[in-house]
């Protein structure tokens, strides 16, 4: 089977400052494959997931040296559209991070900022993509109530939601599960 490269870093480096966090990292990961990074706490895996959709950008006095390749594109050109990439490449932190909105509106926000899906079809992929999330059985009689409404175990199963709704060709976990209680953790992705 052939297995082609979806995200390649080659000698990745990155700086906070005069400080380098990341030093001539070099991977390939596989189209339609599950990458892990592991590694002990402090060692810069929160830092390398950032840079492949550039969220380390946000940061002052950061800086990346060497290629991080999507598909064969190196994303640090200047002329790759960030927000397209993000489009592209979606991220859920270790901290829950909902919008200040209702559960229904938390997933359905990237549907309507990417494409103004019609209510039905939105309705559909926000039901889907909170079962994905092991969360529809939860919530489903509590779509109108506010984000924060919710456990931070729930807060972070939505965040899950609202990534897969827009259906990204990478989705990037940083400890994803790491405020989920282990029997949720088992279900999610199954």
């Amino acid at each position: 089977m052939d297995i082609r490269p979806k995200i390649e870093t080659k000698s990745l480096s990155f700086y906070y400052g005069s400080k380098q966090a990341l030093r001539n990292i070099n991977i390939v990961c596989a189209d339609r494959r599950v990458t892990a990074i592991i590694g002990p706490s402090g060692c810069g895996k929160s830092t390398f997931i950032r840079t492949l959709n550039r969220m380390n950008d946000v940061i002052v006095g950061t800086r990346t040296e060497g290629e991080i390749l999507l598909d064969g594109v190196n994303i640090n050109s200047p002329a790759v559209d960030v927000v397209e990439l993000r489009k592209n490449v979606g991220m859920v932190f270790q901290k829950p991070n909902p919008f200040p909105k209702s559960i229904f509106d938390n997933v359905a926000y990237g549907l309507r900022i990417n494409n103004g899906r019609n209510r039905s079809k939105i309705e559909e992929v926000v039901e889907k993509s909170l079962i994905e999330a092991v969360l529809w059985d939860e919530v489903k009689d509590r779509l109108k109530e506010n984000a924060f409404s919710l456990s931070g175990g729930q807060q972070q199963r939505l965040c899950i939601a609202r990534a897969l709704a827009v259906e990204p060709e990478v989705i990037l976990f940083d400890e994803p599960c790491s405020a989920i209680d282990p029997i949720a953790t088992a279900k999610i992705g199954t």
